[in-house]
């Protein structure tokens, strides 16, 4: 970047934050971690922090939070939330008898001949006749 373009960055002054829920971020976390929900941070804030806020409202902060922090640290895609199972030997556990007994109804679905014979048509489209239902 242009060293005059930095000087004008370096000059501008830092915006305050434009929520009133900036100044809780820290406490709105700490709930969501123990696992109140958003309608009960928003009640918390009403009783004790003399806040109204909606339930919706803590919830698009939390999200915008969320979201900011995942950009800065560099995580645009998020990972998966399931665990990857690895494939287990057969005959060591039960499990993996009914995984095998899963992977056959899946072969012999695939194997089936699902092509059907195509029905008439519930009409005959002619431009020159009139509409008529077949009986």
């Amino acid at each position: 970047m242009d060293t005059d373009l930095n000087k004008i960055l370096a000059e501008l002054p830092i915006k305050p934050p434009r929520s009133r829920l900036e100044p809780y971020r820290e406490f709105i976390e700490e709930l969501r971690s123990r696992g109140r929900t958003y309608r009960d941070i928003a009640e918390i804030l009403a009783e004790k922090c003399a806040l109204q806020v909606t339930a919706s409202g803590v919830h698009d902060f939390v999200r915008t939070r969320t979201r900011a922090k995942d950009r800065s640290a560099g995580r645009g895609i998020k990972s998966n939330p399931l665990p990857v199972t690895k494939p287990v030997a057969a005959g060591t556990s039960p499990a993996s008898a009914s995984s095998e007994e899963g992977q056959r109804k899946i072969a012999t679905l695939k194997a089936r001949n699902t092509a059907t014979e195509p029905s008439s048509p519930a009409f005959e489209y002619d431009p020159d006749q009139p509409l008529r239902l077949k009986r």
